[in-house]
C-alpha cells in the first residue's frame, strides 16, 4: 500500500490514538504505582505502622493521623492529611486539615481551607460549624451571625450558638443588629428569651447590679460567683453560706462541702471549684461558656470541692 494512499493516512492515524492510549494507560499506572510506593515509605517513617505489607495505605495513613491527632501531635498528622489530599484530594481530608489548623492555632489557614470547601459546598454543615469556632476566636462576631441565618435556610435551629452571639454582641457593642436582634434591648430579654443563659446573666448582675444578682441567684449552682465576696445579704437564704464563712449561725442543711465547713475551723479548709462538662464529662479548673474539648455552650455544672487551706500551721480544734 502507497504511504500516499488516503487509507494508509486513516490507518496511521488511529494507530497513532492507539499507541498514545496505551502510552497514556501506562504512565497512568507508573504514576500510580510511584504514589502507593511514596505513601508505603511514608508510613514506615512512622512508629505506629508495623507491617511491611499495607494492604491499603490511604486507610493505614488516616488511622494514623488520626491516632497522631488524638495524641496532641499536629504537626506530623497534618504532614499526613496534607501528603493524602495532595494525591488524593477531598472535603473530607479537606475538613481534617481545618480542624488541625484550628486545634494548633493557625486560625487563618483554617479559615481558608474552610472558604475553600464551602466555594464548592457551601451547605457544607460541619465546614460552617467550624467555621463558627474559627469566626470566635478570631473575634469575627457578625460573620458568624451570616452563618446562622445560612443554619435558618437550612432547617436547622441553633438557639445556643445564637443566644451566645447575642452575647458577645450585647457586651462589644449591644445587640443593635435589627434582623438578629429583634426585641431584644438587653441582657434581661437576652434570659427571657433564652433561659439556658442563667449563669452569664447572674454573673453579668454581680457586675451591674449586685442586689438583683441576689435576689436572682442559684445559692449553690452560682456559688463560685459570689461567695469570696464581701456583700452577701445576712439572711436565711444565704445562712449556709455565710455559716461556712463563720459569719453567722445556720441550723439548715446544706451540702457535705458547705455543711462541713461550718464545723471545721476557720483556717483549716477552705472551698475550691471545678466545671464539669454534661457533654464530653470533662472537668476543668476554670469556667468557660464554651466547653474547650468538645466546643459545646453552655454545658458546665459546678462541681464544690472541700481542700486544705494552704499554709496552715498551729490549727487547734
Amino acid at each position: 500500500m502507497d504511504y500516499r494512499d488516503p487509507l494508509f493516512s486513516v490507518i496511521a492515524f488511529f494507530v497513532i490514538i492507539l499507541i498514545a492510549i496505551i502510552i497514556t494507560i501506562i504512565l497512568g499506572k507508573i504514576r500510580e504505582n510511584l504514589r502507593e510506593k511514596e505513601i508505603e515509605e511514608l508510613i514506615k517513617n512512622f512508629d505506629y505502622i508495623k507491617t511491611e505489607d499495607i494492604k491499603n495505605p490511604i486507610n493505614s495513613l488516616m488511622l494514623l493521623a488520626a491516632a497522631y491527632e488524638k495524641e496532641g501531635d499536629y504537626e506530623k498528622a497534618l504532614k499526613i492529611y496534607l501528603t493524602i489530599e495532595k494525591e488524593y484530594p477531598s472535603k473530607q481530608i479537606l475538613l481534617n486539615i481545618a480542624t488541625l489548623y484550628f486545634k494548633a492555632g493557625f486560625l487563618e489557614k483554617s479559615r481558608h481551607i474552610l472558604y475553600k470547601i464551602l466555594k464548592t459546598s457551601p451547605r457544607n454543615t460541619d465546614a460552617l460549624k467550624l467555621l463558627i469556632l474559627v469566626n470566635e476566636k478570631l473575634g469575627e462576631i457578625k460573620e458568624n451571625i451570616d452563618i446562622l441565618e445560612i443554619f435558618e435556610e437550612l432547617g436547622v435551629n441553633m438557639p445556643k450558638e445564637k443566644a451566645y452571639a447575642m452575647i458577645r454582641l450585647f457586651y462589644k457593642q449591644g445587640c443593635s443588629l435589627e434582623d438578629f436582634c429583634k426585641n431584644i434591648k438587653s441582657f434581661d430579654d437576652i434570659y427571657k428569651t433564652y433561659p439556658f443563659v442563667k449563669r452569664e446573666y447572674i454573673d453579668y448582675l454581680f457586675k451591674t447590679n449586685p442586689k438583683k444578682a441576689y435576689d436572682e441567684v442559684d445559692i449553690y449552682e452560682h456559688l463560685d460567683l459570689y461567695y469570696n465576696r464581701d456583700d452577701i445579704p445576712k439572711n436565711k437564704k444565704f445562712c449556709n453560706i455565710l455559716a461556712a464563712k463563720k459569719e453567722m449561725q445556720c441550723n439548715k442543711k446544706a451540702p457535705f462541702e458547705i455543711e462541713a465547713m461550718k464545723y471545721l475551723p476557720k483556717n483549716l479548709a477552705e472551698l475550691e471549684f471545678e466545671y464539669l462538662c454534661q457533654n464530653c464529662k470533662k472537668t476543668f479548673p476554670l469556667y468557660s461558656t464554651r466547653c474547650p474539648k468538645c466546643h459545646e455552650l453552655f454545658s458546665y455544672r459546678l462541681l464544690i470541692k472541700l481542700s486544705e487551706k494552704s499554709g496552715i500551721e498551729n490549727i487547734e480544734f
